[in-house]
């Protein structure tokens, strides 16, 4: 069964440019930040265990295109610490894309997840 859900946010975005300027500790501070709210964002959607994902993000931030994956890797994390996906690699999750849309409310994220239940195997 297939499975397509959108998750919206607004508020700080972490830019790819504060991974490589920042220190471990004060990026770490933003990262927790972020994850903590990811987190109640995605149990309230009580999303199922899924086989694989895809994943189209709409923005309407001060970021370059490329910079707003910053924000996307910690929101990926957060997806396979709630066991959404399994992990991150191309078995689970294989399409990206990043959109500008400036009729969204400014520093606001659209995380559009669609992907395939996964299903319980049966005993034999």
């Amino acid at each position: 069964m297939t499975i397509k859900t959108k998750i919206s946010y607004s508020g700080p975005v972490l830019s790819l440019n504060q991974y490589k300027s920042l220190s471990w500790r004060q990026l770490k501070t933003k990262t927790d930040k972020l994850k903590v709210v990811f987190m109640s964002l995605v149990l309230a959607q009580k999303l199922p265990k899924l086989a694989f994902m895809e994943l189209r993000v709409f923005h309407n931030t001060r970021l370059d295109l490329d910079n707003v994956t910053g924000t996307i890797k910690i929101f990926v994390d957060v997806l396979r610490h709630c066991n959404v996906i399994a992990d991150d690699t191309k078995n689970y999750f294989d399409y990206l894309s990043i959109q500008y849309t400036p009729q969204l409310e400014k520093n606001t994220l659209v995380f559009e997840i669609t992907g395939e239940k996964k299903t319980k195997k049966k005993k034999k």
